[in-house]
């Protein structure tokens, strides 16, 4: 037999093959999103490179490329009175949220504290107070900025992840904080 018409009972053999066996939908856009996904990495880190910039442009707001989306930290100050919940500055954090909105992908909002006790009977402990804030900040990007809540989930760490040590007011004041990650799709 000659090479060529190895080739061709081989053709035929996988044409076959191919026409008898079951092909799931599913299969084959997860192979098709895997394959569009590693040739168009550096557009997306492209997009999280200019979104950072442009969140970063209001006083109090620090937003940077993380692995796979953006992280966006808001100071306490910038969002909430001392051992309080409620948003004060709404306007801040929905400006926040219209850029987020035009982005796709989930977004993880998490609520940290410093490692001071809390003196109030709304909020027993830290982690209420920063689990509250969390939620909090969560119903206004849905409420005020039309975010599908199925993108959003909240959680609170209390003093448990510091980004400064605890021991002066200047590394207190950096814990207190809320963090928006954005993960791009």
């Amino acid at each position: 037999m000659s090479f060529n018409d190895l080739l061709t009972v081989l053709l035929t053999f996988f044409i076959l093959y191919v026409s008898m066996s079951e092909i799931r939908a599913e299969k084959v856009q997860d192979v098709s999103f895997a394959a569009a996904r590693s040739f168009r990495t550096d557009v997306a880190e492209d997009r999280a490179e200019k979104l950072a910039r442009s969140l970063s442009t209001t006083q109090g707001i620090q937003a940077h490329r993380v692995e796979g989306g953006v992280a966006v930290a808001l100071s306490e100050s910038l969002l909430f009175q001392s051992g309080s919940a409620e948003i004060v500055r709404k306007e801040i954090l929905a400006g926040v949220g219209e850029r987020l909105k035009a982005q796709r992908g989930a977004i993880c909002v998490e609520g940290h504290t410093d490692s001071v006790p809390i003196v109030s009977s709304a909020y027993p402990s830290n982690w209420e107070l920063s689990t509250q804030r969390a939620v909090n900040t969560v119903k206004l990007l849905v409420n005020e900025c039309g975010i599908d809540p199925r993108r959003l989930s909240a959680a609170g760490y209390g003093d448990s992840r510091p980004l400064a040590p605890n021991d002066t007011p200047e590394g207190r004041a950096l814990n207190r904080r809320i963090n928006i990650i954005l993960s791009l799709q």
